[in-house]
């Protein structure tokens, strides 16, 4: 699903306006960064997503065999709840 399309089905669904819908997922992201600083944020019926520490550690180039020291770094740890991996459960492609 394109952006455009997840608009117009929010906009559908919620009986807002197509520009109203854009602005509030355009500050989405933001937002969800933001909270991040403080603890976990929960996308209610969609994922709780949270921050790792991956710690520095010693990778491989697997092209030439070469090892090499990766740094430390943070990412985001995104996890399913459990409404979503219910509803996705029960459709098939």
């Amino acid at each position: 699903m394109k952006k455009s399309e997840l608009v117009s089905a929010l906009a559908e669904e919620t009986g807002q306006s197509k520009a109203t819908v854009g602005a509030v997922l355009d500050a989405l992201p933001k937002v969800v960064v933001k909270g991040l600083a403080s603890g976990p944020v929960t996308l209610p019926g969609i994922a709780k997503i949270d921050v790792r520490h991956r710690p520095e550690r010693t990778v491989r180039n697997p092209a030439t065999g070469t090892t090499m020291r990766a740094p430390a770094t943070t990412v985001p740890a995104i996890k399913p709840v459990k409404a979503l991996k219910d509803a996705v459960a029960g459709i098939s492609r």
